[in-house]
């Protein structure tokens, strides 16, 4: 028997692309026909939801001990582990179902531990195994974070030994840092390599990621110092530093020890590279993440389009040519304010050619979303989702900065405007009554001529390749390692749907900068600025303008897409050879 765990935080609920990169792998026919079993490992974060609740939408609880509850005899099972550790455990099942296609599902094991009370002598135990053997020092660390990721790791293999047989092959899935504790324990008590596989699942460098968000520079000055300190065989802490008080960065640094490492793309390999050399190349594989596929007629194209077309003239009383979309997490790695730095250039584009266009962004920092009642009132009162104001339940946080500049550009643009629907969903119920009646969020992928994806540090990025299998274009910047795969899978097609924007090797004034690390604000905007306004003619001339580019264009995607799936990105990762 083979048995495919993954460690994560987002084992029930997804969080971040975690859940989405497990929920397209662990439904592909290529993953299911190799693991005869899957598993999802993971913190127990809330007792605040009832029983039947604890393992989210799909999931049956089989036991809880917290709870009292227990449909068979599990607590027999579990008990030892239960009283060693003071322990709750939660044990059921989760059905995984393909975003796009309800046929492909995969009924799972979930397993939460809740670790509030673990007794301290197994807690201090543990963590001096890890400074013995692996030369991590928990005394220094002083955060949740890492202290339950630390927990749940001890119970860890003692679990899935009772639940499973003798002879089981067990392929250790760490998803970032927050799996790799669990996984060390396969180290630590000298398990039999052969029956035990340990794969890190490298979906960011944290030390990277921290540099790219919080210079000034971002991405422009962290990659183009990368790949010149790596020609000169100078490493990433040689340039920034001892990582040491960074939990995160030592228990990555102990992913090395591996049997593999999955980088998403190539510049995840690269950074990974950078802050960990000498890694051993049979280690590091690239495996892109998949996308879910479905195919639609071009009826549907067609409805989609006009519903979006519906919603901007009930807003802003025209019918736009050209629609961009941005589906995102309202977070500052995803560089929205390019997205309206460059609409400024397009706007002048579409008015010289006489085109309208719109702009619609999708993002909140409220993951739950207002409720309707709130949305209904805010629409009545002062026209929301046009009109905005500070203070819930409308803008929280960062949505004002947002609102702020799209705000002041729609007073100054002559032909695209812009909207920002800080809400959850798509629909008349989650966004009010402007919206027609039977739309839903899937019209904005449908119905969508390119995905702005203009990433300061993006591993891979599904979400902005989610418009091309329906005719859509994905703009990106050469910081998002999804444009890595498109540009491979591409390369020899006559239409290219995508249209990357390098900021690392693609603005010409940046050799007029000696001190890449001194990067100011003001230069970075000027940058972005200059590599925007270099290619926005060459943008605009791949867009489609007519109905029957876009629908010829639907056509010969639906025809080369399996590429992207993740059927086919299960298959090209040869789980065999591991």
């Amino acid at each position: 028997m083979r048995i495919g765990i993954h460690i994560t935080h987002e084992a029930v609920h997804k969080i971040g692309g975690i859940g989405s990169v497990i929920n397209g792998l662990c439904t592909a026919d290529n993953y299911k026909s190799f693991f005869d079993k899957t598993v999802l490992y993971g913190p127990l974060f809330s007792y605040s939801t009832d029983v039947f609740s604890r393992l989210g939408k799909g999931g049956e609880v089989l036991y809880s001990n917290h709870d009292n509850y227990d449909t068979e005899d599990y607590n027999n099972i579990f008990l030892d582990n239960i009283k060693k550790c003071n322990i709750d455990i939660v044990y059921g099942k989760r059905t995984l179902v393909n975003e796009f296609n309800i046929n492909k599902t995969n009924t799972v094991d979930a397993i939460l531990i809740g670790i509030n009370r673990m007794h301290i002598k197994e807690i201090n135990s543990f963590k001096h195994k890890l400074w013995e053997k692996c030369g991590i020092e928990s005394n220094r660390y002083h955060s949740w974070d890492y202290e339950q990721y630390i927990r749940i790791a001890i119970p860890y293999l003692s679990i899935l030994q009772i639940l499973y047989p003798e002879g089981t092959l067990f392929y250790h899935f760490a998803h970032e840092y927050m799996g790799i504790p669990s996984a060390l324990n396969v180290a630590l008590y000298n398990f039999d390599r052969k029956k035990h596989k340990t794969i890190f699942y490298a979906h960011e460098v944290s030390p990277c990621r921290a540099v790219v968000e919080k210079h000034p520079g971002h991405d422009i000055s962290f990659y183009n110092i990368m790949y010149k300190n790596k020609a000169k065989g100078k490493t990433f802490e040689d340039e920034y530093g001892s990582q040491i008080e960074n939990y995160r960065s030592e228990l990555v640094k102990k992913s090395s020890d591996f049997d593999y490492i999955f980088a998403v793309s190539d510049l995840i390999k690269e950074e990974y590279q950078y802050f960990i050399p000498g890694v051993h190349e049979k280690k590091l594989k690239v495996v892109y993440n998949g996308i879910p596929l479905r195919y639609i007629t071009h009826d549907e194209k067609m409805k989609s389009r006009k519903q979006l077309q519906e919603y901007i003239n009930n807003l802003f009383n025209f019918i736009p040519d050209i629609i961009f979309t941005h589906v995102t997490r309202l977070i500052g790695s995803k560089g929205i304010w390019r997205d309206i730095t460059y609409l400024y250039i397009l706007d002048e584009i579409f008015h010289q050619h006489g085109i309208k266009g719109a702009y619609i962004l999708l993002s909140t920092l409220i993951g739950r979303g207002r409720c309707t009642s709130d949305i209904s009132a805010m629409e009545s009162e002062y026209g929301w989702p046009v009109i905005h104001k500070d203070g819930w339940p409308d803008l929280v946080g960062s949505e004002n900065d947002i609102y702020s500049h799209l705000s002041l550009f729609n007073a100054r643009s002559k032909n695209i405007k812009g909207i920002f629907l800080n809400q959850f969903g798509f629909d008349r119920r989650k966004c009010g009554e402007r919206v027609p009646e039977d739309a839903s969020f899937i019209d904005l992928r449908i119905g969508s001529d390119a995905e702005f994806g203009f990433s300061i540090y993006e591993p891979f990025g599904i979400a902005q390749l989610e418009t091309i299998p329906f005719g859509g274009i994905a703009a990106l910047s050469s910081s998002c390692g999804c444009s890595y795969l498109i540009k491979k899978e591409f390369q020899n097609s006559f239409f290219k749907p995508y249209f990357i924007f390098d900021f690392i090797k693609g603005i010409k004034s940046i050799k007029k900068i000696t001190n890449l690390s001194s990067i100011t604000t003001d230069q970075r905007f000027q940058l972005e600025r200059e590599k925007f306004q270099n290619t926005g003619k060459a943008f605009f001339n791949i867009l489609p303008k007519s109905d029957s580019e876009r629908l010829g264009l639907l056509d010969w995607l639906q025809e080369n897409l399996e590429t992207l799936g993740w059927e086919n990105i299960a298959g090209s990762m040869n789980f065999a050879s591991l």
